[in-house]
This record gives C-alpha cells, sequence and structure tokens, in this order.
C-alpha cells in the first residue's frame, strides 16, 4: 500500500483543522482552569496541583495554536460537516454574520473561534428547542451575545447587578 503525499491545499485543510482542534482545546482549558479556581477541591488533586496540570495542558494548546497560526480558515463543506448543517446554511451564516469569514482567503473559508463559538450555541440550543425551532433560538442567542458586547448593555447590567434602576 502507497501513501500519497497530500498536495498544498490538502495540507492547508489539515492544518485548519490542527488549528480549530487546537483553539478549541484552548478555550476548553482556559473554561476549567476558571471553573477549578473557583471550587474548593477536585477529587484527589488539590486546586493547585489541579491548577498546574491545566497551566501545562493550557501552554501545550497555546504553542499549537502559534505553531499554526495562519490566515487559514476552515472551507464551507468543513464547516458545514462540523456544525451538522448544510453548506448553504454556512454561506447564509456568513452572509448573516453568524460566521465570521477569514479576511483576502478565496473561496470563502471560516474563522476557527467563529466556528467554535457558534458550535457551543448550537449544543445547548439543540438541547434545548425541538428541530424546527432551534434556528430562531440561535439567532436569537446569537443577537443576545452580540448586544452583551456593547459599552451600554454592559454598564445597564452592572446598574441592575446593583439594584439601580431609573425610571424613564
Amino acid at each position: 500500500m502507497t501513501t500519497t503525499v497530500p498536495k498544498p491545499r490538502q495540507l492547508q485543510r489539515m492544518a485548519a483543522l490542527a488549528h480549530l482542534d487546537a483553539e478549541e482545546l484552548h478555550l476548553e482549558v482556559e473554561r476549567e482552569r476558571a471553573n477549578i479556581r473557583a471550587a474548593t477541591s477536585f477529587a484527589d488533586l488539590s486546586p493547585k496541583e489541579l491548577d498546574d496540570f491545566l497551566e501545562r495542558l493550557s501552554r501545550l494548546s497555546r504553542r499549537m495554536l502559534d505553531t499554526l497560526d495562519a490566515p487559514i480558515g476552515l472551507s464551507v463543506e468543513q464547516a458545514a460537516e462540523r456544525l451538522n448543517v448544510t453548506a448553504p446554511t454556512i454561506r447564509k451564516w456568513i452572509k448573516d454574520g453568524v460566521l465570521t469569514q477569514t479576511q483576502g482567503r478565496k473561496p470563502a473559508e471560516i474563522d476557527p473561534r467563529s466556528l467554535i463559538e457558534v458550535q457551543r450555541a448550537l449544543i445547548s440550543v439543540r438541547a434545548n428547542y425541538p428541530a424546527r425551532q432551534w434556528t430562531k433560538a440561535l439567532a436569537a442567542y446569537l443577537h443576545d451575545r452580540d448586544l452583551q458586547s456593547e459599552d451600554w448593555v454592559a454598564e445597564g447590567l452592572r446598574e441592575f447587578e446593583r439594584g439601580e434602576f431609573v425610571e424613564r
């Protein structure tokens, strides 16, 4: 059995998938570190031991991302497969701003972080809504996420948490 060397475009696609996995690993490790720091204990490991372990994983994932750092995204087909939707849906989501396109790349490629954010939202939405309603719920979730990044919304939420209500 002979093995063929991948063509440059195939290598780019492989690198894009590896970059996506490294990006996802890095984000997951950082999220778990925050959860563990908030806890007082975890199984047989002390919080310090667990934090040291996760720090090593975080450094590894960061090195992977740095090594694979290139303006290469995932193809529309790769994104569709990863999100379990169709290629036309991915193209629509790019057009609607749900997914971010990698700048300067033709044909269209999807930014890995953008894909991970939508993937996380889809997991939650699919688990909580019937099949026909999850696309509307996803759109609402992403709209809310975008609004929360606005300064005026963040300030309003802080006022609400402090119990400061203003009648208008």
